[in-house]
């Protein structure tokens, strides 16, 4: 190439370059505007009135795992995160997945997956157990472990660190009786979620997703409340077990915060609006709709008879909103999904307010 081409060829890439930037930064000021005009006109609620207090708090650290209950957490943009011998743990933070389709597993498909416990040790490595298995260590994965792309609901792509060939192996034999198929994703925090890109007919029918939605948070979007107990009138709980054979705990819904009041009807907190816990803020954008998973023991990794608890709850508890409905059908909702405004410390026997 002569002098004088390579010259007009590197001003014609500063030109791309240039115009590749200035869009970049037209699209990142455009994403901003929206942010600002659709949270302008949304003001956080000065005068609050107190419904119930914090019962159980729970952490998932492995999606579709064994509960972690805990006295207090901390609320993030990316979940409920905890501290144990110095390392953070976050809700969802480990995801299984298939080694040759980098699908995500979960226990509607894989029920044994509950009864995964997850924990941190002396030595700050995390530590996997389940019955008839030893315990997997596995050191956190770093900058310097293989990234890897795991396919969500939707197909919708995540990034993940992944966690190495011990803890496949040791996956893929307690859910497979095998030694590969499975693997094990670790989620980096700087990750989010496109909620509008990846379900744009759910973003539209639930209109309050619109707050805050370029970006989400990791595996669970917001927190689940639901009450799981009440002194002088039924819980969301108890209504529904009056109609069940088998009676049912909170812990089939896998919900972050459970509370319980004195005097609120079941399924009252579907009419919440903001919801105030400790110092966190949050704001209510969605019924929490249930599949299957609501089928599965969380203490014996089977699934129960007859669809139950999920048959009955879309009987006498489905979507009641007709554009909710024409997304998602005539799911059953237990619970709702909470998008946090105000990061904060919250422990069991807070006072929950609303307004």
């Amino acid at each position: 190439m002569s002098p004088g081409n390579l010259s007009d060829f590197a001003q014609s890439n500063q030109h791309i370059i240039s115009l590749t930037t200035i869009a970049t930064v037209t699209a990142l000021i455009g994403a901003y505007l929206y942010y600002r005009k659709a949270t302008a006109t949304v003001k956080i609620p000065k005068n609050w009135i107190r419904v119930a207090r914090v019962k159980q708090l729970c952490v998932y650290p492995l999606k579709s795992g064994r509960r972690r209950e805990l006295d207090s957490a901390e609320c993030t943009k990316v979940g409920l995160s905890f501290t144990e011998n110095n390392v953070e743990l976050r809700d969802r933070y480990f995801i299984a997945y298939g080694e040759d389709t980098h699908e995500f597993r979960t226990a509607r498909t894989f029920p044994k997956l509950v009864l995964i416990e997850t924990s941190i040790n002396s030595n700050g490595d995390v530590v996997f157990t389940a019955p008839g298995q030893n315990p997997l260590i596995v050191k956190l994965p770093n900058s310097e472990s293989k990234l890897t792309t795991v396919r969500l609901h939707n197909q919708a792509p995540v990034e993940a660190l992944d966690c190495g060939n011990e803890a496949g192996i040791w996956f893929s034999r307690f859910l497979l009786d095998k030694p590969f198929g499975i693997r094990l994703g670790y989620y980096r925090s700087q990750f989010r979620r496109n909620i509008k890109k990846q379900f744009p007919k759910r973003f539209h029918a639930f209109t309050k997703l619109r707050v805050d939605s370029a970006v989400s948070a990791l595996f669970l979007i917001y927190s689940t409340v639901h009450f799981i107990k009440k002194t002088e009138h039924e819980s969301s709980i108890q209504a529904l077990n009056t109609e069940l054979e088998t009676p049912v705990t909170a812990n089939n819904f896998r919900g972050n915060i459970i509370v319980e009041s004195k005097y609120l009807k079941a399924y009252a907190e579907e009419d919440w609006d903001w919801v105030r816990i400790g110092d966190a803020i949050f704001k209510n954008v969605k019924p929490c709709t249930r599949c299957i998973f609501t089928t599965v023991d969380p203490e014996t990794g089977t699934f129960s008879n007859h669809r139950e608890p999920m048959k009955c709850l879309e009987r006498i508890n489905g979507l009641k909103e007709p554009a909710h409905i024409n997304c998602e059908g005539k799911k059953g909702v237990m619970g709702i999904h909470l998008e946090l405004w105000k990061r904060g410390h919250i422990q069991v026997g807070d006072e929950v307010l609303i307004a």
